[in-house]
């Protein structure tokens, strides 16, 4: 199958010798969402808005249906737009404080030219509300009459306005209370299955993850370090900092707990990429050719690679607390 969204060799340098993302691959199919995880800090946002373009790549290649988005006019790039959408971390800040939310719902309507009467408009307004969970009065209001959470379906309706085939979505639940991420990720998967979205689904929090992924490419100070099945990558990662990542996640089976994994010291600072692993530092199996030699991105098993000189499966341990 023929990726929808396929980035070849990505980097993003800002001035000052920040390497903030280098040399990173991934591909996303019709359909599917893939996971992009990691600390902050790591790239992960900047990698979401170099997908869409909305920052320009040092180098690499970013294929959208075949087509290299690299090579488009302003103007091509523009009507690509309508096919890519995002959704922000920020529910309150995302959203105009000075538009009713049916303005807000609207704006990417227009500027795309998908409703050609005022009649067609309030009536993709009010569809888009009844999908995400809100009323058809709610367009007649402001973004200060709503919650958090439903500032955040108002984020989605308008990201899925336009009929696209690719939503970014950076981070959606992380401003929001632990009550209402569930919704909210209940809500991006009923859509997925209605409108055979496909999802690039940033996130630092592997429970969310779990819920929502197919595939799972996991993040390291500029760097894809391990990329896998969803299911496999929880069962049995390959890569020490996924290892590190997942022992601190809540375990879903009632009554286990994790053995932790404690990293030690900070992620250190894309202005100064350590030589060899970047994540050596901090690393527990860190050796030698770890701090000399960049470890190849080799395949573990079908569809799983892991960028680590020790790679090998590590079943998470988990004791019963019965």
């Amino acid at each position: 199958m023929t990726a929808l969204l396929d980035i070849e060799n990505l980097s993003k340098h800002f001035p000052g010798g920040v390497r903030a993302v280098d040399g990173i691959s991934f591909h996303i199919a019709p359909g599917e969402t893939l996971a992009l995880v990691g600390e902050s800090g790591c790239g992960k946002s900047t990698t979401s808005r170099l997908a869409l373009r909305l920052l320009e790549p040092t180098t690499g290649s970013i294929r959208f249906n075949g087509e290299d988005l690299r090579t488009l006019s302003p103007a091509a790039l523009r009507r690509r737009r309508r096919d890519m959408q995002i959704v922000f971390q920020d529910p309150y800040a995302s959203l105009n404080p000075r538009m009713t939310i049916g303005e807000i719902i609207a704006e990417p309507l227009r500027v795309h030219g998908l409703a050609p009467t005022r009649a067609a408009m309030q009536a993709r307004v009010a569809e888009l509300l009844d999908r995400v969970g809100l009323p058809p009065d709610a367009a007649a209001r402001y973004p200060r009459q709503f919650s958090g959470g439903q500032r955040q379906r108002i984020g989605i309706a308008r990201a899925i306005g336009p009929n696209p085939s690719l939503v970014v979505a950076d981070e959606p639940v992380s401003a929001l209370d632990v009550s209402l991420q569930g919704q909210v990720v209940n809500l991006l998967q009923d859509l997925q299955e209605q409108l055979g979205l496909s999802y690039l689904f940033v996130a630092h929090d592997l429970a969310v993850v779990r819920h929502i992924a197919h595939r799972v490419a996991v993040m390291y100070l500029g760097v894809i370090v391990e990329t896998a099945p969803a299911d496999r990558l929880f069962a049995a990662p390959h890569h020490p900092y996924t290892q590190a990542l997942l022992s601190a996640a809540p375990e879903p089976e009632p009554g286990a707990v994790r053995n932790r994994i404690i990293l030690q010291g900070e992620i250190p600072s894309p202005r100064a990429i350590p030589p060899g692993c970047r994540f050596h530092t901090r690393c527990p199996l860190a050796q030698d050719i770890c701090r000399a030699q960049t470890p190849p991105n080799q395949q573990v098993a079908p569809g799983h690679t892991a960028a680590c000189h020790f790679a090998a499966p590590y079943p998470i341990p988990t004791e019963s607390r019965r």
